[in-house]
């Protein structure tokens, strides 16, 4: 006979440890650039923490929308270029780790080994953030010869508008 166990649907471990990281290693860019936008960073975590223990996607889009916020103000007060890059390409691939391992808890439980799983989506997810940072990179050195750091700052802006676009 078969036991038939009840699926817990929270989020999966290996998605929340991954999910963490990513946030923190985009709090540790963000300090870098300015302390208010490290603090961003700081509550930011605590948001996605939340929503993960929750399981609550608003949590999580708020935890998001905080970090934007946090690159906003890194790049208004005159940040490294280099250092928003790495914020940016580290808040996207938190928030999406964090909605995948919702995701992936809904479907398959958080009993479910899915490490592997998880790691491919997030290194995927890195190779496409990469890419575009890159090519906002290297636009931003063409573009910037004498322009305002507010130029690469949209062009920062419109990347993640465009993945976040791919994304839905």
């Amino acid at each position: 006979m078969v036991t038939m166990r009840e699926i817990t649907r929270a989020p999966t471990r290996t998605g929340t440890a991954l999910s963490l990281s990513a946030a923190g290693l985009a709090t540790l860019a963000l300090a870098f650039t300015t302390t208010i936008a490290a603090l961003g960073g700081v509550a930011a975590i605590a948001l996605l923490a939340a929503g993960l223990t929750r399981g609550s996607r608003r949590l999580l889009d708020v935890a998001g929308g905080l970090l934007f916020v946090g690159l906003l103000a890194g790049g208004a007060l005159g940040g490294s270029t280099e250092a928003l890059l790495v914020a940016a390409i580290a808040s996207v691939l938190a928030w999406d780790l964090a909605e995948n391992s919702l995701s992936v808890g809904d479907h398959l439980g958080r009993e479910t080994d899915t490490t592997r799983l998880e790691l491919v989506h997030g290194a995927t997810t890195l190779v496409v953030l990469a890419i575009s940072a890159g090519v906002v990179y290297a636009i931003g050195i063409v573009a910037s010869g004498g322009q305002p750091i507010a130029a690469v700052v949209l062009l920062l802006v419109g990347a993640i508008a465009l993945v976040a676009g791919i994304r839905r």
